[in-house]
């Protein structure tokens, strides 16, 4: 049987990269060059990340990238797996706790690094920081009598709320123009029927920045859902592990 060759990204991801064994002494590294296609998309965006431009931050050859890199996608897989860096560990504190923490840190990570975004559509490779925030998220609920298939979707479910606070946030960063247009647009709909509730709501403050001590729509809205959670596992039946037979 044929062994199946790995995607190159997936060798540069798991370690499994050989060095270079031709030409001269390699005077490059992957954490290297990884760095520097990071900090280019942190300044400019993912579009801007170029094996030309990298090549030129680094003060190399492009040919160069290509003895450890073998292109763009492979070095946006690794790129990404490196940016999310290491999930936070368990504070023994609570699944509520843990879980809270484990949605905050991921929000820090996507405001730090929004070209994330874009690298969804990219389908890339799976890497080990990916993997050990999924581990990462599924022990913070390991003591909810939950199937794994729930535990699964409870994860899924608050990382949802994370990407879409943190991709409406740099949105509306991004946007000046629409931040400063929304005041002027609420206020020539006010007398409209047709979008009463929206005047109604922004009349009382809906858009205005939270007062101190009130939780803004990411954490208003992350403590909801650790709500719905507690209420959800509480509401399931106590799931006894199965009994191991005895050897006779």
């Amino acid at each position: 049987m044929t062994r199946r060759r790995e995607r190159p990204s997936v060798a540069l991801l798991w370690g499994g990269a050989q060095r270079p064994t031709r030409g001269p002494k390699p005077g490059l590294t992957v954490d290297a060059i990884v760095g520097a296609a990071i900090a280019l998309a942190d300044r400019e965006g993912l579009a801007a990340v170029t094996m030309q431009r990298v090549a030129a931050a680094l003060d190399v050859t492009t040919m160069a990238l290509y003895r450890y890199v073998p292109g763009k996608d492979d070095l946006v897989a690794v790129m990404s797996d490196r940016a999310i860096g290491s999930a936070p560990a368990p504070s023994g504190s609570g699944w509520r706790t843990d879980l809270a923490r484990w949605a905050r840190a991921n929000f820090v990570v996507l405001q730090r690094h929004p070209w994330l975004f874009e690298t969804i559509a990219h389908r890339v490779a799976i890497g080990p920081n990916w993997l050990a925030w999924v581990d990462a998220g599924l022990r913070t609920v390991a003591s909810l009598g939950l199937t794994a298939r729930e535990r699964m979707a409870v994860v899924v479910l608050v990382d949802g709320h994370v990407r879409a606070v943190a991709q409406l946030s740099l949105s509306g960063k991004a946007s000046q123009e629409w931040a400063a247009s929304i005041g002027d647009v609420i206020r020539r709909v006010a007398g409209d029927p047709r979008y009463a509730a929206l005047a109604g709501a922004a009349a009382e403050g809906a858009f205005d920045a939270p007062a101190k001590g009130e939780p803004d729509a990411f954490e208003f809205g992350l403590e909801r859902l650790l709500d719905g959670i507690e209420t959800f596992s509480r509401s399931r039946p106590v799931r006894s592990r199965p009994r191991r037979r005895r050897a006779e």
